[in-house]
């Protein structure tokens, strides 16, 4: 008798700290980025536009979890080089907002244009943002994709040229 009552006080006590416990608690949408996170070794090409010839890019990202994991920052810097004498410099700030159900995407560049994107996450092996990008001129829609293979990052930005998207920047980035 006495070791029937211990059992059903302890299955008793069990059930309630499950139950006190609740269901698991999911991560949070925003940790899908995590595969951008970390510090990277970028090269690759920009394209021709207006006066900035084709060039190679030699860049740096650094992606770190900022404000309690909710936010990632993207620190991209590129070289100066005799090919690139005016080098981009990008921050970035990804963070999920779970009242559009969209990754949102704001980006600030040390030649005085940002963007403002967004992203429904992603699908299979790449992610992309799209939205308005402010360059000086009259907004135009922008897009970033960044493909993951192994220990790679592919990244590509593209605007929208009448209908045609025109690539502007490539760069494959290396953990490290």
């Amino acid at each position: 008798m006495k070791l029937r009552l211990t059992l059903v006080l302890i299955l008793t006590l069990i059930a309630v700290a499950a139950m006190a416990a609740g269901p698991a608690k999911p991560a949070d949408k925003i940790h899908e980025l995590d595969p951008l996170a970390g510090k990277w070794q970028c090269k690759g090409m920009a394209m021709a536009m207006g006066d900035m010839p084709k060039h190679d890019i030699v860049a740096t990202v650094d992606g770190k979890w900022i404000f309690g994991g909710k936010w990632l920052e993207m620190h991209y810097v590129e070289s100066k080089t005799a090919a690139n004498p005016h080098p981009i410099e990008v921050r970035a700030f990804f963070t999920w907002d779970a009242g559009e159900k969209k990754f949102a995407l704001g980006s600030i560049v040390n030649d005085g244009s940002y963007s403002v994107e967004t992203s429904n996450g992603w699908e299979g092996d790449h992610i992309t943002f799209a939205g308005p990008n402010h360059m000086g001129g009259p907004a135009v829609n922008g897009r970033d994709t960044w493909t993951k293979k192994g220990n790679t990052v592919t990244y590509v930005f593209e605007w929208d040229d009448k209908g045609t998207w025109k690539k502007v920047v490539e760069t494959t980035c290396t953990r490290g």
